[in-house]
């Protein structure tokens, strides 16, 4: 049993949950499992006093009521050429959206409306963060998700369609694009807002817009009932 925070392994995992970078964390005994029958190999499985003990387990979890489970993996690494590459349906890019609850809750959606997958501009919160992968629910093991850059984007040969309360209130498309969801505060920048077209959601004049997780799920929902 680990009961030392000098512990390498203790460490590794530590480490994994602070920088999730080459290696993240997924907490909880249904999450581990079920990446395991996703087909994620394991770095390693701990259960709180199994192999870690109960007051390191404490420092280890990232939630309040901690679920006894930990499961180290190596960090999925996907493409954004791959994911630009299926045209069969939508793609979301989200750009500098800084909140990790945000950019969980998106890649849920994008699972929901079977989206190609979710590309994530620089500034943006990491996919695979302890906040993100939870509020993803579990969506995060079967949604593609990589880093592109704007150019890449402008590059790519599909429209590109951006969340804006000044465009236009059409049906978004079903296949074939990208949406492009920007920051909580200033939106999407100036670069991709000039290539892309605007795409506005009906609504009351009561609130001047919404949240990018809630302009998501209505644009996502309205795609994909086109299909």
């Amino acid at each position: 049993m680990i009961t030392s925070r000098h512990n390498p392994r203790f460490k590794r995992i530590r480490d994994a949950i602070r920088e999730h970078a080459d290696e993240i964390v997924l907490e909880g005994p249904k999450a581990v499992a079920d990446a395991v029958a996703s087909g994620w190999k394991p770095i390693e499985i701990v259960e709180r006093d199994v192999d870690v003990s109960s007051e390191l387990f404490d420092l280890l979890a990232d939630t309040k009521s901690p679920q006894h489970t930990i499961g180290l993996f190596e960090r999925p690494r996907a493409h954004a050429t791959a994911i630009l590459a299926r045209r069969a349906t939508v793609i979301v890019a989200l750009d500098a959206v800084q909140d990790p609850g945000n950019v969980g809750t998106i890649v849920r959606l994008a699972a929901a409306f079977d989206a190609a997958g979710v590309l994530l501009l620089p500034g943006c919160a990491d996919a695979f963060g302890p906040k993100a992968i939870r509020a993803s629910v579990g969506a995060i093991l079967n949604v593609p998700v990589a880093a592109v850059t704007a150019r890449e984007l402008l590059d790519c040969g599909l429209t590109l369609y951006a969340a804006d309360a000044g465009g236009a209130c059409v049906d978004p498309p079903s296949r074939d694009a990208v949406f492009v969801f920007g920051n909580e505060g200033a939106g999407v920048s100036d670069e991709l807002a000039r290539a892309a077209q605007p795409i506005a959601i009906p609504m009351s004049a009561r609130v001047e817009s919404l949240n990018v997780a809630s302009s998501a799920a209505i644009l996502l929902s309205r795609s994909f009932s086109l299909r």
